[in-house]
């Protein structure tokens, strides 16, 4: 089954074999005594949080494994530096305790908790001491030095090894503390040597920043981890294994095309497919695809939608920016044309966009992910005929441009209603049924097939036309065909202008 509201791990886990051997000789080497600090970067929603839970899942046995997500806690300030304390604790002492040290902070019963076990009674006074203050003490820099020195008090006093794992790490850069917070952090850790350390994030180029900039206070402490998308083979085997076999080459190349390897856009793709149920079919593709992605309400559009808002903020301009960035790898006196705006403010803005947008080895600026770039460009003016693009055959490409410069909006029918017609074609209150024939004139069609067009049409309300789709795109008055025992559209059924034929079909 797809998973794609939690992270993946054991036989849906996919790929990243050569990241889990690398995390599995970081924990050996931590159990050798020769703590290591890694750096996992990666865009949001690509795998990090699966990876860290499976490499805890294979190697994480003989260690005590923390794991923090930031986000939890924003806007970060010094209640995430207790949140942070209070789980060392349960992650090293937990079990011995019987109960979660979490819950017991929640609930009042820290003290009581911690007094009932005997582990907790062997430790040094001081350390016992802190220990039972930890969920009402107030944090300064005295108290948050003590914070980050826990892990390894802890796991030099109960004989073990710890692994910290904190994700989307960044958000400590802008965190609302008093001291700072970085350098305070990175001043203990490093003489830590029962600890290792993973963080990760999904602003690549902040966290480059942290780890690589001569002013950081990491600088050149952590190994840096690229996770990008899944290779190829892997996304293949994902897709047939969710599936369990049910997905053809047909639905694989699809999906692939819009998501390349991109874990959870395959994940989210794939289930609303499966959920459809068979046949599995260009139709079935078309229309699952429209409602988790080319939809104001589908999953991945909501996901693309918030997105969008976070990086743009209230800018219009960057907002344009992206816009334009939709089209394609632009140079950037092409944006700065695109959105009207002079050069230097351009890059200011593809600047505010961050790891949205890189910069290519020629030159051009293009968008970093090319399903948020879909998005982007079926919510442009013009952006009716994206779906078509992205999915259609070429008949319906070429019919859907034809449609769109006339100003309609264009959407494969959903799988419930969908019938004879290949797309609805809405113009303010106008609805228009397009059943799309790719074949030079005269067109032919079974009396079957042309029955159940004027059937749709008469039950749903719609007007409808044939586009014949030749070198050009012409759109034909079911009204004058030939019918007999198969029914012949000729070129006296031509309609020479649609909107005037709307109207006029609408008075009679």
């Amino acid at each position: 089954m797809f998973r794609s509201t939690q992270p993946v791990i054991s036989d849906a886990f996919f790929d990243r074999l050569t990241q889990l051997e690398q995390l599995g000789g970081m924990v050996a080497d931590l159990c050798r005594g020769r703590p290591r600090w890694l750096a996992i970067v990666g865009q949001r929603k690509v795998g990090k949080t699966s990876l860290l839970l499976e490499a805890r899942q294979r190697y994480g046995s003989e260690i005590n494994w923390v794991a923090l997500d930031l986000y939890d806690h924003c806007p970060v300030g010094v209640e995430a530096l207790r949140a942070y304390a209070i789980r060392v604790a349960d992650a090293v002492l937990g079990k011995e305790t019987g109960q979660s040290l979490e819950v017991a902070a929640r609930h009042g019963d820290w003290v009581t908790t911690l007094l009932g076990c005997a582990m907790v009674m062997s430790l040094p006074e001081e350390l016992r001491s802190f220990l039972a203050m930890l969920p009402t003490v107030e944090i300064n820099q005295l108290i948050a030095g003590a914070i980050f020195d826990l892990p390894e008090q802890l796991a030099q006093a109960t004989g073990s090894v710890v692994l910290i794992a904190l994700d989307e790490f960044q958000e400590l850069s802008s965190a609302n503390i008093a001291f700072d917070v970085l350098a305070l952090m990175r001043s203990r850790w490093q003489h830590h040597q029962r600890v290792a350390y993973v963080i990760s994030g999904s602003e690549p180029s902040m966290l480059r920043e942290l780890t690589s900039s001569q002013t950081s206070p990491f600088f050149q402490h952590f190994d840096v981890m690229e996770l990008g998308e899944m290779a190829r083979s892997d996304a293949t085997a994902l897709l047939r294994s969710a599936s369990e076999g049910a997905f053809g080459d047909n639905v694989v190349e699809a999906l692939l095309s819009l998501a390349g390897g991109h874990p959870f856009y395959l994940q989210v793709l794939g289930d609303e497919l499966l959920r459809g149920g068979a046949p599995y079919d260009a139709a079935a593709i078309k229309d699952s695809v429209q409602r988790v992605l080319f939809s104001r309400t589908g999953r991945l559009g909501l996901y693309f939608q918030r997105l969008h808002d976070q990086l743009v903020g209230r800018s219009a301009y960057a907002s344009a920016t992206l816009s334009a960035l939709s089209r394609g790898p632009l140079l950037l006196s092409e944006v700065a044309a695109e959105i009207g705006a002079p050069s230097g403010d351009t890059v200011r803005y593809l600047q505010r966009l961050g790891d949205a947008v890189w910069k290519r080895p020629d030159g051009r600026r293009a968008l970093s992910d090319k399903t948020f770039g879909f998005w982007l460009a079926w919510r442009r003016p013009e952006g009716a005929v994206v779906p078509m693009t992205v999915l259609g055959d070429e008949g319906e490409r070429l019919a859907a441009k034809a449609l769109a410069a006339m100003g309609f909006d264009l959407i494969y029918q959903s799988r419930a209603s969908r019938g004879a017609f290949d797309l609805l074609a809405t113009r303010g209150a106008t609805q228009l049924g397009v059943q799309v024939k790719r074949s030079p004139l005269p067109l032919t069609f079974s009396l079957a097939a042309w029955r159940r067009m004027q059937a749709e049409g008469e039950r749903f309300g719609w007007r409808w036309v044939v586009a014949a789709v030749d070198e050009t795109v012409r759109f034909m008055d079911p009204r004058k065909a030939a019918i007999k025992k198969t029914v012949r559209v000729r070129s006296n059924a031509i309609i020479n202008n649609l909107l005037v034929w709307i109207d006029e079909s609408r008075r009679s």
